[in-house]
């Protein structure tokens, strides 16, 4: 995943984060077609329903990702004269961009990252860290998924700074 804050300005921050779920839906999709011409090619009986199979199984696969990982998230908090607000949208690639969410900026309390440490094979562990929204009258919204805790920091206090709320570093 890529974050980068696109656009920052005293009354407003853009951010976005990129999958590379394109490039993993095609490299599946050319794994699984490969793998269905060699079984062709290959000198068994039951060849075409093997290729089948495995060419189904890619598919599946492919499309399960497609429906279920967004190319990109966006986000934006924006403040105005008389108010403002703060939206999240995901591009998909089958739906094209749909909003996840949308808050007036004057229910905004503020802003908290939530810091969690991840175990990865051998006893290595990496840190990661996600961005929460707290809300007048709501209950918090996460703002983004598990990211790089520097950029989170940085997005929280450039969020704080536009949008005049409260950023409680963790």
């Amino acid at each position: 995943m890529k974050a980068t804050i696109v656009e920052e300005a005293r009354n407003r921050v853009v951010w976005e984060v990129r999958t590379s779920i394109l490039w993993i839906v095609l490299g599946l999709f050319l794994g699984g077609l490969c793998m269905a011409v060699f079984l062709i090619l290959a000198p068994l009986t039951p060849r075409w329903d093997l290729a089948g199979a495995a060419l189904a199984l890619a598919v599946g696969v492919v499309a399960f990702l497609a429906l279920t990982t967004p190319l990109a998230e966006r986000g934006e908090l924006e403040r105005t004269l008389d108010g403002g607000s703060l939206t999240r949208a995901r591009q998909w690639l089958l739906f094209g961009q749909r909003p996840a969410w949308q808050v007036e900026l004057e229910s905004v309390v503020g802003f908290r990252p939530e810091v969690r440490v991840f175990e990865d094979t051998g006893e290595q562990t990496y840190a990661r860290s996600r961005l929460w929204v707290f809300l007048t009258d709501a209950d918090p919204l996460p703002l983004t998924d598990w990211l790089d805790a520097p950029f989170v920091h940085t997005l929280g206090e450039s969020l704080a700074k536009a949008g005049r709320c409260t950023f409680e570093a963790a």
